[in-house]
């Protein structure tokens, strides 16, 4: 014994309180577990889940190699892998802590049974409440009856793992039985609208060929997420960079335009977490999903007229050091040296993205210049960009006039109207669903009755300048706002019929 130090191990209680607040949420906590399952070489994955109050479980059930005993026990120590140890290169774990950290953030009790192609079964458990009540780093051996049940789907299978969840009070929070019901609404909802589409998304390349990686949450199968929409024509696939002697490949995506998207492509290509969100890297690390969007931590802002720009990047599990991928293989930063070149890429594919994402099938309105004919224009203050009522657009100045309104009055309202534009809406509702405000249906756009009387006032005092039928018309239809509904046109074209 060396007399220069002593051992001061950590208190249990203590320790296991601060493990459950590493930072997962409950896909992430799955994702750590399911890497587990690839690298035991799993073909099927199984997530099954029940709500019984506080007896609710969830049980994830995988087909790979299993464990003999002394595996699993050391399995279940934490840390019980250096992240600084050689691994195989399809290996997706690091620090020895996924299962457990992963587990902890959801559970109070953790069982793991297992078995080998030799026949081998081996169970161990850890049970947090007897931690903290002894002090203890201690695991358990024996199960109750109806533990063994919910173990049981491992019996008919030649080899797998088996992971239990039982106390799920991150999950389930504090039980009501006066709000049974809803509680357990909410509980199969994470699973259907969170869980399912991010565990879609970060393991997408994994559910695809020529992998195709089954995992199956409740009934529903998963289904691979594309990211790059790459069975669409019009996606831009940009040249390949590859750096550190190939060791990290970079593929740039620029994504169609919403005119070139069918309906399904427009809501797929959101992503879980929006258009917005959504653009960006991606880093995968051996075809497991890190990052999924967004500039790492370069001082590039996700803004909206780059949202269809996504980059791929892969690295391998040798780099996980140099990029500083967190416990929850949620984070990373890209190392110095790369930070450059990898800042070029995003730069010149966010230029692309704009010229598609600014591309209309018609010609786009230019606020920037000079122009009577529009309702709305654009001014710059200093730094700032906003919208006012042209005065002097001919329909509402001749309103204006008809109805004896004085300037004074008018801009009153005017200003109401230009210091209400609910700016911060109109990006949000934009940003959940692309482009929802431009090139609206015509039944909700549609004219009322008084605006095409007023349309076909302004045709009459045309013709009365000396103009004929179609110039009147050519006129008219250059103003807003009859120029935003055919409507217009059409009545005007009754009327030279008439008038013919």
């Amino acid at each position: 014994m060396n007399e220069s130090y002593e051992e001061i191990p950590p208190r249990a209680d203590a320790m296991v309180t601060s493990l459950r607040a590493m930072g997962y949420d409950l896909p992430m906590a799955f994702a750590d577990l399911i890497d587990n399952s690839i690298s035991a070489k799993s073909q099927h994955i199984c997530i099954d889940y029940k709500w019984e109050g506080n007896d609710s479980w969830i049980r994830i059930l995988d087909d790979g190699f299993g464990m003999t005993e002394e595996q699993l026990k050391e399995a279940m120590r934490l840390g019980s892998q250096s992240p600084n140890e050689d691994r195989k290169p399809d290996d997706l774990g690091r620090f020895g802590l996924g299962l457990k950290t992963a587990s902890f953030s959801q559970c109070r009790m953790l069982i793991v049974q297992t078995k080998t192609p030799e026949g081998e079964v081996s169970r161990r458990f850890w049970d947090l409440d007897h931690v903290e009540k002894t002090n203890k780093w201690e695991i358990g051996t024996t199960v109750t009856d109806d533990v063994k049940k919910l173990l049981s789907p491992l019996d008919k299978m030649e080899h797998g793992t088996v992971v239990l969840w039982q106390k799920l009070d991150r999950i389930t929070g504090d039980f009501d039985t006066e709000k049974d019901e809803e509680m357990r609404d909410a509980f199969y909802d994470k699973f259907l609208s969170w869980v399912k589409p991010e565990l879609e998304m970060i393991f997408h390349r994994y559910l695809s060929p020529p992998i195709k990686l089954s995992i199956r949450v409740g009934r529903d199968t998963l289904k691979p997420w594309d990211p790059y929409l790459t069975s669409n024509f019009f996606t831009q696939r940009l040249p390949k960079e590859k750096y550190e002697k190939g060791s990290v490949e970079l593929i740039p995506y620029v994504l169609p335009h919403v005119s070139k998207r069918t309906q399904q492509e427009n809501s797929a290509g959101a992503g879980p977490k929006g258009w917005n969100a959504q653009q960006g890297f991606y880093l995968y690390r051996n075809k497991r999903l890190i990052v999924p969007g967004g500039y790492l931590d370069f001082q590039l802002k996700p803004e909206e007229h780059y949202k269809l720009a996504r980059i791929r990047m892969d690295i391998n599990n040798e780099m996980d050091h140099e990029w500083k991928i967190d416990i929850r293989k949620a984070a990373a930063s890209p190392p110095d040296r790369l930070r450059p070149e990898l800042e070029k890429v995003a730069r010149a594919t966010r230029a692309e993205a704009v010229k598609i994402y600014k591309a209309r099938t018609g010609a786009p309105r230019n606020y920037s210049r000079k122009n009577t004919d529009e309702v709305w224009v654009k001014k710059r203050i200093g730094e700032k960009i906003v919208y006012k009522i042209n005065r002097e657009n001919e329909v509402i100045s001749s309103l204006l006039e008809e109805n004896n309104s004085s300037r004074s009055w008018a801009n009153k309202i005017f200003h109401t109207i230009e210091t209400t534009v609910p700016y911060r809406l109109i990006i949000m509702d934009n940003s959940e669903i692309e482009d929802c405000h431009v090139d609206q249906p015509l039944e909700i756009n549609n004219p009322s009755t008084e605006m095409i009387m007023l349309c076909r006032n302004f045709y009459q005092r045309k013709r009365e300048e000396g103009k004929n039928h179609e110039e009147a018309i050519d006129v008219i239809m250059s103003l807003e706002p009859f120029n935003t509904h055919p409507a217009y046109r059409a009545s005007l074209e009754e009327m030279g019929e008439v008038n013919e």
